[in-house]
């Protein structure tokens, strides 16, 4: 029984709660009806607890019924820090939408929206998310614009930038 117990708390303690790489991805689209780029973000929970509470965030309890009330509003500070996009050469802010657990309660989903984005001819990324902890962290970028023109990008944490030119 005693063995059991141990195998059983190694799978669900250490296999189902951690994980060994360090990765976020990033799918930016442009919406040219409705004249948008609308960014969804995955990133893993327990990394993303972590750099918010090296930033002062403590016991957010991110996607679960104790979560802070302000939250969102660290998160959101986080983000605009280490996440930015240029179009056509000019920094532009997006708007955070919401945020949501993923299938396997690993990670959260976020989801953000620059609007008045009618033509882009370059875009522009700055993704350091999670690159402050982690020397080994990539951050995968995905961009779908008009005409089916798709970039994707590794960043980590010596390339943290990469523009697309359309």
């Amino acid at each position: 029984m005693t063995i059991l117990l141990l195998i059983l708390s190694t799978i669900f303690f250490n296999g189902a709660s951690t994980h060994e790489f360090h990765v976020s991805k990033v799918l930016i689209e442009h919406n040219v009806t409705a004249k948008s780029l609308e960014i969804s973000m995955h990133i893993f929970l327990d990394d993303l607890e972590v750099a918010l509470e090296k930033t002062g965030a403590t016991n957010l309890h991110l996607g679960t019924d104790k979560e802070d009330a302000k939250a969102e509003e660290w998160l959101e500070k986080y983000l605009n820090k280490q996440f930015q996009i240029s179009v056509n050469g000019k920094l532009v802010k997006y708007r955070f939408i919401g945020k949501e657990l993923s299938e396997d309660f690993l990670a959260l989903w976020c989801y953000m929206e620059v609007e008045g984005v009618s033509n882009v001819n370059s875009l522009q990324v700055v993704n350091k998310i999670l690159t402050e902890l982690y020397d080994d962290q990539k951050n995968v970028v995905q961009i779908k614009g008009a005409n089916q023109k798709k970039g994707y990008f590794l960043m980590d944490k010596v390339n943290t930038q990469e523009t697309l030119t359309f």
